[in-house]
């Protein structure tokens, strides 16, 4: 049959055009495995860059959650950062207007031992004492309240 087949072809019944045939035939078959030895290479190649790839993806996950989880951390403490930062500024102005205070106390009582006048006591008791005006803005003084 292949003969039949080969003399309709090459218009010779004779054993070399069959040859050239089983070599080309041969050669297809050849080609076709190279072909897949090299498509099967190409395969192999991608499914490495594929699992390079998904290592990849899969630690720049586990950064973004670390990320996520400093973001986190980061906020609670400038929030810590700015309470605590809200009660030094109450603290401080309630210390300035402590100062404040006691820089008036302090003139209120300068201004009371300016005024300060002194008398002479009787004979008896040859001592100089504070006039009653003066003890009178001082007692006034130290029992207003705190």
């Amino acid at each position: 049959m292949i003969r039949a087949l080969m003399s309709l072809l090459t218009g010779q019944r004779s054993w070399i055009p069959l040859a050239v045939m089983a070599a080309v035939l041969l050669a297809a078959c050849a080609w076709i495995y190279v072909q897949d030895l090299r498509l099967d290479a190409v395969r192999a190649d991608s499914g490495r860059k594929i699992q390079a790839e998904q290592a990849a993806h899969n630690a720049t996950k586990v950064e973004l959650a670390q990320a996520r989880a400093d973001i986190v951390r980061l906020l609670a403490a400038l929030d810590a950062a700015h309470t605590s930062t809200v009660a030094v500024q109450e603290s401080l102005r309630d210390a300035l207007a402590r100062e404040a205070e006691a820089v008036s106390a302090a003139a209120a009582r300068k201004q009371i031992l300016d005024q300060m006048r002194t008398r002479v006591r009787p004979e008896e008791e040859k001592l100089e004492v504070i006039d009653d005006a003066t003890r009178a803005a001082v007692a006034a003084r130290l029992n207003r309240p705190l």
